[in-house]
């Protein structure tokens, strides 16, 4: 009974290991265990056999597992294999490889390794049979015998390589010929095994193989996305060529030692230069031969800490005549921020300043004519009051140096400054006019003001003619107005007519020193006039002593 089972165990084990007998010369594979149990086979076979049966069958357990060991042995001791992605079975899990040989027990032992590896293998008897499985299924390697009948592993490689350019080939072959070789790899394989191999040589091989193609698809991809890349900046290169060559804008482009490397047509046309006159020569903004140093200067920091600059120039045409150019500049860079080339959009604006000019002298002469009739209506006046006149210029005097010095304290500056002035300088004299009823005269100047959109300087004739008689501490007229809800222009008037009216001779009342006006305007500090305007008065008082003596008269005013 117990025979039986043995003589089982026994041929189910040399069956096992007949699997790879066929290659123990080919491959070094051990021959300890076939051999072991062979003798085991023959031993069971003997009158003895019996009554040692329980001895053999530890026997044929043992071999059987130095077997299995030394397949065991071929997978663990590959550095290269024991990276990270193969011990995720990333490297070995989506690779299936195709075995071609005539041999039969050269493909099962080929296979036998490969699979202990993890590798899904298939088999080929013939380079006709490898190419039907390659029409049927997808493989990463095929590892093909180099002599075969009918077709050869060198021709099975070439109709590989020229119908199947992403398949790793391996040739293998029991010749060790460097000129096989040479052919093999000229022809597009990727290794060549020489038997006999070991097991750790056929698998290192495989490895090498499936990482160099690894490598080309890589590079493949690389080259496609490269080739895309190309495509797509030559497409915008046109278009951007189309659009430099049409717009009306000049553009101009230098690299960043400031020579010109390029212009489109429009900048040729604004400058009258032609391409190559201009083509490595130094932009004139940044030769300093119609700039100052400091725009130069400007124009090369902006660039370096911002990236851009615009502003206006002018600039001089190849016949010699000057223009005004809008130029914009924009530092350019590459994927990785390193700045290689300035674009400059440079804009004739020479009929837009031409407008300008025009536009500024039309208001001078619209600001002169509005003296002349405010002085032709102070004259007027004067006529009937001799003494008017040299009070008119004092009281102008006055308001200027008193607005100026408060233009210096932070709670007026946004308030005060030099329009305001001008129109406060323009507004006293129509004052003097009007001051005869404060609601008349404003009301006056307020009809006159509707008429001019925006402010002016009778926006500010209004407020003194509405205010001038309104005190600091509200107890003025008409509408008894207190602090800082009194117009700042009627602040000022209210304490330069107050001094001028003091240190002025009238018929009603002798003229009053200086000193003792300044000390009756310290009195009213907060009550009558405002502080602040006070405090300008004594910080400027010198200068009003000096208008008061340049426009001085003996003339009394009624």
């Amino acid at each position: 009974m117990t025979q039986e089972p043995l003589t089982l165990r026994l041929q189910s084990s040399i069956r096992e290991i007949s699997k790879v007998s066929k290659c123990e010369s080919r491959y070094g594979l051990p021959a300890i265990a076939l051999t072991g149990v062979r003798k085991l086979a023959r031993r069971s076979d003997s009158p003895r056999g019996s009554s040692n049966s329980n001895q053999m069958v530890r026997d044929v357990s043992v071999l059987t597992f130095r077997w299995r060991k030394t397949l065991n042995f071929m997978r663990p001791d590959f550095p290269d294999l024991q990276t990270e992605n193969h011990k995720k079975g990333q490297m070995i899990d989506s690779h299936r490889l195709l075995v071609v040989d005539d041999d039969p027990g050269v493909r099962q032992a080929l296979s036998v390794v490969l699979a202990s590896c993890g590798y899904i293998c298939d088999q080929a008897g013939s380079a006709q049979e490898a190419l039907d499985y390659l029409r049927k299924q997808s493989y990463t390697c095929v590892l093909t015998d180099l002599v075969m009948p009918e077709k050869s592993g060198i021709d099975l490689l070439r109709d590989i390589v020229a119908s199947y350019p992403d398949i790793a080939v391996i040739l293998v072959s029991g010749q060790n010929d460097t000129n096989l070789v040479r052919k093999a790899l000229k022809n597009g394989a990727y290794d060549y095994v020489v038997k006999p191999a070991t097991a750790g040589e056929l698998i290192t091989t495989v490895y090498g193989a499936l990482k160099k193609r690894e490598n080309y698809l890589q590079e493949q991809t690389d080259k496609q996305s490269l080739r895309e890349q190309i495509e797509i900046g030559q497409m915008q290169y046109v278009l951007f060529k189309d659009i430099v060559e049409s717009t009306i804008d000049g553009i101009m482009i230098t690299d960043l030692e400031n020579r010109i490397i390029s212009v489109n047509p429009a900048y040729e046309k604004l400058t009258g230069f032609r391409r190559e006159e201009l083509m490595g020569s130094t932009p004139t903004i940044f030769e300093g031969a119609n700039f100052v140093a400091a725009t130069t200067r400007e124009v090369l920091r902006s660039l370096h800490i911002k990236g851009s600059w615009f502003g206006e120039v002018i600039d001089q045409r190849k016949d010699g005549s000057k223009w005004f150019a809008h130029i914009t500049i924009t530092r350019v860079r590459d994927s990785r921020g390193k700045a290689f080339a300035d674009v400059f959009i440079v804009r004739d604006i020479s009929d837009k300043k031409q407008m300008e000019t025009q536009l500024i002298e039309r208001l001078q002469e619209l600001h002169s004519s509005q003296d002349a009739a405010i002085f032709g209506f102070a004259k007027l006046a004067e006529c009937r009051n001799p003494g008017l006149g040299p009070h008119l210029e004092r009281m102008r005097k006055y308001c200027k140096v008193l607005a100026e010095d408060l233009a210096n304290l932070p709670k007026h500056r946004s308030e005060i400054d030099e329009a305001y002035i001008d129109r406060l300088y323009k507004s006293s004299p129509e004052y003097e006019i009007m001051k005869t009823h404060t609601i008349i005269g404003g009301d006056v100047l307020k009809s006159a003001e509707s008429r001019i959109p925006g402010k002016s300087f009778l926006t500010l004739g209004k407020e003194i003619a509405y205010h001038h008689h309104e005190k600091f501490d509200g107890t003025g007229y008409p509408h008894r107005l207190s602090g800082e809800a009194i117009p700042l222009s009627a602040r000022i008037v209210a304490l330069a007519d107050a001094y001028d009216a003091l240190t002025s001779k009238r018929v009603y009342k002798d003229m009053v020193d200086p000193a003792e006006s300044k000390r009756r305007l310290l009195i009213d500090r907060g009550l009558h006039f405002d502080p602040d305007i006070v405090d300008a008065f004594l910080r400027r008082e010198e200068e009003f002593l000096r208008i008061l003596q340049e426009f001085s008269t003996d003339e009394e005013v009624p």
